[in-house]
């Protein structure tokens, strides 16, 4: 009987021991509830109340320091699965901020990776815009040894585009497409390689003078660029434009240089009027510098530079 009544005494003891263990981890779940709680309160405090808006007004003030051109945005807001949305952005020339900004986007939403956060970047970013009528979507990871850049233009109306007014008077109509799939297969720009599409429909040019020039009206049907970026230098494969006055055809290529007015470009281009081309169009087709060639067309080179371009 001491033995039975002994050992009981022992489960219960051992009973008494397990249920204390037991209450202890308990408490400190609670604790580390609260924690957790209070933890998560204080980062979306923190993210609610950051000061993005001069975050990235100093971030893109440090990007684009030394360069001819400065950037300017609206407000912004963080939504809740971590993307950031601007108002407006605006590229403009630092030397004449009175001009018309080279490029206008609204509802700018920025994504970053949030597998790339946990390991402290936010590449690649997803970018979606919406400007002159058009959707801008894309991804882009700048890093080196990463870089790719997947980028698609659509719907973008050419007649609602200020940019080009500095040298280009008159009617500008249009819609715009394009695609660009750039990959730096880890050696960055210098070695990036890949493709480019440009479509614009309905192309047309009226009442229009170049750089006080004045240029005869121009309707196009479509208009084709196909080119391939690599090694520093974007191919152009073929340039098609079919239009009622007068139809272009050609290729050539352009060394990218920093500033990217600064390229080297050489292109040789074919024009040939139509045949309900007026007398003066095909006259003024003949005088351009260059070769004859069949149909009355002209065969022209256009070489320097894409800010100073020259037809020989």
């Amino acid at each position: 009987m001491i033995g039975a009544v002994d050992g009981r005494e022992r489960l219960a003891g051992g009973l008494r021991t397990l249920a204390a263990a037991v209450r202890i981890p308990g408490r400190r779940r609670a604790l580390l509830g609260y924690g957790l709680y209070t933890l998560a309160l204080f980062v979306v405090c923190f993210l609610a109340s950051f000061p993005y808006d001069l975050w990235l007004q100093r971030l893109l003030a440090t990007a684009t320091s030394g360069s001819p051109v400065r950037i300017e945005t609206g407000g912004g807001a963080l939504g809740w699965n971590l993307s950031y949305a601007i108002d407006s952005l605006r590229v403009r020339a630092r030397a004449d901020a009175e001009r018309d900004p080279w490029l206008a986007a609204e509802r700018i939403r920025i994504t970053p990776s949030r597998f790339g956060l946990l390991s402290g970047n936010p590449y690649p970013v997803g970018i979606e815009a919406t400007l002159y009528g058009g959707r801008l979507r894309g991804t882009i990871d700048p890093r080196p040894q990463r870089l790719r850049v997947d980028a698609t233009l659509a719907g973008v109306d050419l007649g609602r585009y200020a940019g080009l007014r500095s040298w280009l008077e008159g009617a500008l109509r249009g819609r715009l497409e394009a695609t660009l799939a750039l990959d730096g297969g880890g050696r960055g720009l210098p070695g990036a390689s890949g493709g480019v599409e440009v479509r614009i429909a309905g192309l047309a040019l009226e009442g229009a003078k170049v750089r006080g020039i004045v240029v005869p009206d121009l309707h196009f049907r479509d208009v084709r660029l196909d080119g391939t970026v690599k090694s520093g230098r974007f191919e152009i494969e073929e340039i098609a434009a079919d239009g009622q006055e007068i139809g272009v055809h050609g290729a050539g290529n352009i060394l990218l240089r920093e500033p990217l007015g600064a390229s080297p470009m050489s292109l040789d281009l074919t024009l040939t009027p139509a045949a309900e081309a007026s007398d003066g169009l095909k006259l003024a087709i003949n005088l351009l510098p260059g070769a004859k060639a069949e149909g009355g067309a002209r065969r022209i080179m256009i070489v320097g530079t894409i800010d100073r371009p020259a037809a020989r």
